[in-house]
């Protein structure tokens, strides 16, 4: 049996190993094309050279917003946020699915 860290995992009242789930906002349109969440986090974000601004990998337009839910571990979870907190603009926002807590705004 394999070792699995701890720290990737949260415990649903079953004690079943469930990944945090999040949910990234990002109004686009205000995006001033900084790419510091890019740098942070590359596999989320990419450059849009049509416009020069980010866009969110697999996003989907919603109501002006684009939006994404992700299963992620721990370590994901962090990066992901990071990416948000470094935006200079405050245009990507970061939600727990499960608590709906705001954890970027």
């Amino acid at each position: 049996m394999g070792f699995v860290e701890k720290s990737f995992y949260c415990r649903n009242a079953h004690n079943v190993a469930e990944m945090p789930k999040l949910r990234v906002e990002y109004d686009r349109e205000n995006c001033i094309g900084a790419f510091a969440c890019m740098a942070v986090d590359p596999d989320l974000w990419k450059k849009n050279d049509a416009d020069n601004k980010a866009d969110l990998e697999g996003g989907k337009e919603n109501s002006g917003k684009w939006v994404k839910e992700i299963e992620c571990s721990e370590d994901l979870k962090e990066k992901i946020v990071a990416s948000a907190e470094v935006c200079p603009v405050r245009v990507i926002k970061i939600i727990d699915v499960e608590t709906g807590n705001v954890l970027v705004q």
